[in-house]
């Protein structure tokens, strides 16, 4: 179940950052040969009226959005190679953008649709003492010894003060407000004073006004930690070890969602969507920051980098980080046996 639940994770992240390529291409007039889940041999393969190709290959361990005349001269209109430098530009980052907006949109949705898992000003457990007292499961808090105060932390602080004297709670009781008197007692486990119940726990949602600079802010120090682990990962070697391929990346996800849930389930995803992000952005051959550096370089001398040449460079890159992936795919099923 976790398993399946962890490469649809992954199957849907590479959809969007692909669909995001084809979306852009087909608004600026460039032909998509091919649109693929997956990579390795074929596997099932069915054809659109516009000529695209979708396809589902082998190896869940990526895709691609494959563009007519992408790394030659052709003469076709659509052909990638033809169109403007800021149309081939948008297309190429539209991908990563795309899991830009997937984790943006993730966050809002967790926290205005689902909702936050908050402790509420509601008792869920009734102790002895506060039973006697006449406190209920289902009384909700609305001040103490008459002061006004919905907020958890700040109510038990005030029970924690009272020192052991009598105080008055009150409470919401089937639409009337009721008076609780009761006598706290000391903790000696807590180190506290204590009423003799516990708050309820309930998902609380967030206003869409709220959530969405939330999630923005979120994503954005996601990319900062992302940057600066990648950064103590290239020039101080920290974290080597903990580089994961595919298959440690599907048994990460399947062993946090078995224990944090729904809740880090989501995070993962635009955790995971931004990660994807920012790497799909680094110059590397064979990754889209690589082709958008190149088309800086075209825009700058107004002239293409010889397109034999460039899809040389793309095809070594690709061929480099297939070669990277097998290494980390053997690491963690290597791995695997180790724990066993």
């Amino acid at each position: 179940m976790y398993v399946i639940l962890a490469l649809l994770l992954l199957g849907v992240l590479i959809i969007a950052h692909e669909a995001g390529h084809f979306w852009a291409a087909r608004a600026c007039g460039i032909g998509v040969q091919e649109f693929a889940m997956g990579m390795g041999p074929l596997l099932l393969k069915w054809k659109s009226k516009k000529g695209t190709q979708f396809s589902l290959r082998l190896l869940p361990i990526g895709g691609y959005c494959q563009f007519y005349g992408e790394d030659e001269e052709s003469p076709d209109p659509r052909a990638f190679n033809r169109q403007a430098v800021w149309k081939r530009a948008i297309t190429v980052a539209s991908g990563p953008v795309m899991n830009f907006l997937v984790a943006l949109v993730v966050i809002v949705l967790y926290m205005s649709v689902i909702g936050l898992p908050a402790v509420v000003p509601r008792v869920a457990q009734v102790e002895e003492n506060a039973q006697a007292a006449g406190l209920m499961q289902g009384d909700e808090l609305l001040s103490v010894n008459g002061e006004p105060m919905t907020d958890t932390q700040l109510i038990a602080q005030a029970i924690d003060e009272s020192g052991g004297e009598e105080i008055v709670l009150r409470v919401m009781r089937d639409g009337e407000e009721v008076d609780i008197r009761l006598k706290p007692f000391y903790d000696e486990e807590l180190g506290r004073y204590r009423a003799g119940f516990t708050f309820a726990q309930e998902r609380v949602r967030v206003p869409l006004l709220q959530s969405m600079p939330f999630s923005v802010s979120y994503n954005i120090e996601s990319v900062r930690l992302i940057v600066e682990t990648l950064k103590n990962l290239l020039f101080k070697g920290e974290g080597v070890s903990d580089v994961t391929g595919p298959v440690g990346t599907v048994y990460v996800i399947q062993e946090v969602t078995q224990v944090g849930g729904l809740d880090v389930y989501l995070e993962l995803i635009a955790l995971i969507s931004v990660n994807l992000g920012v790497m799909n952005l680094l110059p590397i051959p064979g990754l889209d920051g690589s082709r958008l550096l190149f088309l800086l370089v075209e825009a700058v001398r107004r002239k293409p980098v010889r397109r034999e040449l460039e899809g040389a460079i793309h095809a070594a890159g690709f061929i480099l980080l297939m070669g990277l992936m097998v290494i980390l795919t053997y690491k963690d099923i290597m791995s695997f046996f180790v724990r066993g």
